[in-house]
């Protein structure tokens, strides 16, 4: 089974994909330490001071490396993941932009990548381009006032087939009014 965990920077992605893939036994593919590691980008936005990620070679990657793995699960973590095609399930974590602005206050990420980050959670970016690749597979967790360990056991329910959180089903666009 392929899950895919996206969402926008600071939702916590990182953070219960870990726990997700112990608790699975998975194998856990991290995007940016895959980009980092194979050299996956074609240069960095100095403006915006992140890399500009070759996603036709990042796909090719992750593909050698699911065809090569034996495992039930296989998870693909990161802010890309949803634009890879091949999946069973996706999962969207999600945060309200006024939690997401105090994470990344936190990180002392600059306004400006602060700024970006809110305004493509409040109108659903990594949901909507989701949703658009893989349709009902898509599902979304508001990550904003509950533990990373009651994300992972909801997460684990969807996988199972014991729960559903339907695209849709989660709002900010309150937050640009």
């Amino acid at each position: 089974m392929i899950i895919l965990i996206t969402g926008t920077p600071g939702v916590g992605k990182t953070t219960v994909s870990g726990t997700l893939a112990q608790k699975l036994n998975a194998h856990l593919i991290d995007i940016n330490q895959l980009v980092n590691e194979k050299h996956i980008y074609t240069g960095v936005d100095e403006v915006r001071k992140y890399k500009i990620v070759d996603l036709d070679a990042l796909f090719d990657e992750i593909t050698i490396i699911i065809n090569k793995i034996n495992s039930k699960f296989i998870i693909v973590e990161g802010h890309l993941s949803h634009l890879y095609e091949k999946s069973d399930i996706v999962i969207v974590l999600r945060a309200n932009p006024h939690v997401l602005e105090q994470r990344m206050k936190t990180k002392e990420w600059g306004e400006d990548k602060i700024r970006e980050n809110i305004e493509a959670e409040a109108i659903d970016v990594c949901s909507y381009e989701a949703y658009e690749i893989h349709g009902d597979k898509t599902n979304e967790i508001d990550t904003s006032n509950i533990s990373h360990e009651r994300v992972v056991d909801l997460m684990v329910d969807m996988i199972k087939g014991d729960k559903k959180f339907p695209v849709g089903s989660i709002d900010f666009l309150e937050y640009l009014k």
